[in-house]
């Protein structure tokens, strides 16, 4: 009751959206439970936020730790599930995010301090909502985002003028130094 309707359940673990569900109801509560917990023991319910979704990643380099473009997540079907992250064409990204300027600082300023209060390196990617208000909330941060040809960060690494291949191997760079 406290959070309000709609909800997202999701797993603590995991990705791609598996196991996520949106709930409008209190009596689709206890199913959306059942499916969250067939990936894992521990649920998260939260406030579901409306909004324009968008993922930001945080690349370290040898120059210091930056926030690469927003990449803005228009899936078809309104819901950026397993389907729309995975089939080609499901899903409009737009890089850098349709934000004005002020709105895109906030973005890279959560994502960065979220990369640095857990204590990450190398790379990351936040996923954030901006709700109608300008309000950035924070969902989540990966810190294994994905490199496909699906993939968000990659999108990103190349609006900001990165060559991809060059980025990687840096990456791999500085974990070999370790």
């Amino acid at each position: 009751e406290r959070l309000g309707l709609p909800l997202v359940v999701k797993p603590a673990k995991g990705g791609s959206a598996l196991g996520v569900s949106v709930v409008h109801s209190a009596e689709a509560l206890p199913s959306a439970m059942v499916a969250c917990f067939a990936y894992g023991p521990v649920a998260l319910v939260e406030r579901c936020v409306v909004g324009v979704e968008v993922a930001v990643p945080v690349l370290e380099t040898t120059s210091g730790v930056h926030a690469l473009p927003a990449v803005e997540i228009r899936p078809d079907g309104g819901l950026y599930d397993y389907t729309a992250r995975y089939t080609a064409g499901s899903t409009e990204f737009v890089v850098p995010a349709d934000l004005d300027d002020d709105l895109s600082a906030e973005c890279s300023r959560v994502a960065q301090t979220a990369h640095h209060a857990l204590g990450l390196r190398d790379l990351s990617r936040s996923d954030l909502i901006v709700d109608g208000d300008g309000t950035v909330w924070f969902l989540e941060v990966n810190v294994a985002p994905g490199m496909t040809e699906t993939s968000l960060v990659p999108l990103s690494i190349e609006a900001a003028g990165l060559d991809p291949g060059e980025v990687l191997a840096g990456l791999s760079l500085r974990a070999a130094k370790r």
